[in-house]
């Protein structure tokens, strides 16, 4: 049965003990950037798959979400930044249109700038704003904890911006399982809870795999990361299920 997850911080961190077989079970990771996640499951690729919030939407007909696994920001999520002032023209750079990052950006700035937003892997969004190529552009991952050390200034704190107008943590990925698979909801949801509750159980076990993934390997990025994103709604979203997927359906 096919896994398919990002090889993000939060991911590796949280799927580490399933990954390594310390935690026994039938999964095969497979690995890819979240937008390929959201492309894949409009096809119903994989059996059980990572895909943003936002993609989730789109494709409720075909896969469930489950009430583990979620990545969900507590005030934090994805940063639009920019190499100077904004203005009202130029193009912004979103990691993939299908995510929750170009969602909160419409949300930020309102429908209209879908026009502006171009796609591109968002491992390369910081260098190219960096470099010249856009003035700006959102920043996931671990992006948004490095983009001041290479001279780009905050344009807006997406996430901050989202729980300041909802009071609700930031709806970024989530773990699906494909319907004709639901059977199996109730033993993956217990896999990957025994696999998160043993990464918070020894970080450290962790790190190093987490590490052969990462973009950046200093241990400060990958550990705000990590907590950033990996925190008790990893473990059960089902208090406040309906009450993100309301309020992100009001922003689509």
């Amino acid at each position: 049965m096919k896994f398919a997850i990002t090889p993000c911080p939060n991911d590796t961190f949280s799927y580490y003990f399933l990954i390594s077989g310390k935690i026994e079970s039938d999964m095969e990771f497979v690995f890819d950037d979240i937008e390929g996640l959201n492309i894949s499951a409009r096809e119903g690729k994989y059996e059980i798959t990572k895909m943003s919030f936002a993609a989730y939407l789109e494709n409720s007909d075909k896969y469930e979400l489950l009430d583990a696994g979620a990545a969900l920001g507590v005030g934090t999520g994805p940063v639009f930044v920019g190499s100077c002032a904004l203005d009202e023209n130029s193009p912004i750079a979103v990691p993939g249109m299908n995510t929750t990052a170009a969602l909160l950006l419409k949300y930020f700035m309102g429908a209209g700038v879908q026009k502006r937003m171009r796609a591109m892997y968002f491992r390369d969004i910081l260098q190219s704003v960096k470099d010249g190529a856009y003035k700006y552009g959102v920043l996931i991952h671990e992006g948004r904890f490095v983009y001041e050390n290479m001279g780009l200034k905050l344009i807006e704190d997406l996430g901050k911006y989202w729980t300041d107008k909802t009071s609700l943590p930031v709806p970024l990925g989530c773990i699906c399982i494909r319907r004709d698979c639901l059977r199996l909801k109730d033993s993956v949801e217990t896999l990957i809870r025994k696999s998160i509750n043993a990464a918070f159980d020894s970080p450290e076990s962790a790190l190093p795999y987490v590490k052969s993934k990462a973009q950046y390997l200093a241990d400060d990025v990958l550990q705000k990361h990590i907590w950033a994103f990996v925190n008790k709604y990893s473990l059960d979203i089902s208090p406040i299920r309906q009450q993100l997927l309301r309020n992100l359906e009001k922003c689509s």
